[in-house]
């Protein structure tokens, strides 16, 4: 096995971990709801979170950007499942995604999380990254970490209103902006 197939089946494995706890339910035929139904979800992802941070850091370079792309999408994915203030959001919620956007207004403040319609823009109003995950590293345009924030987002939305959402990073420190800021598109 050369060096390339080893780094991409250790990147698929890496991205996996955190839902093996939600997959070993019913023979592992239990959807991804991106809720942590028990708890059980959330007692080792510090853990994995350090380890994809650390194994992505050293191996950005070899990945190309399609599997980098997936692997920062299940990270973010997982996040949401493991964050306990975003399981906490979605149970708020209750299904319901104007309660939602009003829960995050209180995060992030009311002018920073607005829906119009179908879209959803949500700005985090740090002019940093917000993830203590990510590397500490200068802007790049297409900084891969940003697209763990927005699976991390769109998940919460998805979950809330039990349909997909679209979501586009539209601005970002990683990527050279001032704030971070996400467009929900829900469906």
């Amino acid at each position: 096995m050369d060096r390339k197939t080893f780094l991409k089946s250790l990147v698929t494995i890496g991205a996996a971990v955190p839902c093996l706890s939600l997959a070993a339910k019913a023979g592992g035929a239990q959807p991804d709801t991106t809720k942590c139904e028990n708890g059980t979800c959330q007692s080792d992802a510090g853990a994995v979170r350090q380890f994809l941070s650390d194994f992505v850091g050293k191996e950005e370079k070899n990945l190309d950007r399609a599997i980098l792309h997936k692997l920062m999408v299940q990270r973010g994915r997982a996040c949401c499942r493991n964050l306990q203030f975003r399981q906490d959001l979605i149970t708020k919620s209750n299904g319901d995604v104007d309660t939602l956007v009003e829960l995050m207004g209180k995060i992030v403040g009311p002018d920073n999380c607005r829906r119009a319609g179908n879209q959803v823009t949500l700005t985090y109003p740090v002019k940093k990254c917000v993830c203590g995950w990510s590397p500490d590293r200068p802007p790049m345009p297409d900084d891969p970490y940003c697209d763990c924030s927005a699976a991390n987002n769109q998940s919460l939305f998805e979950t809330v209103s039990g349909r997909p959402v679209g979501v586009k990073v539209l601005e970002s420190p990683r990527r050279g902006g001032v704030h971070c800021v996400f467009e929900l598109q829900l469906s």
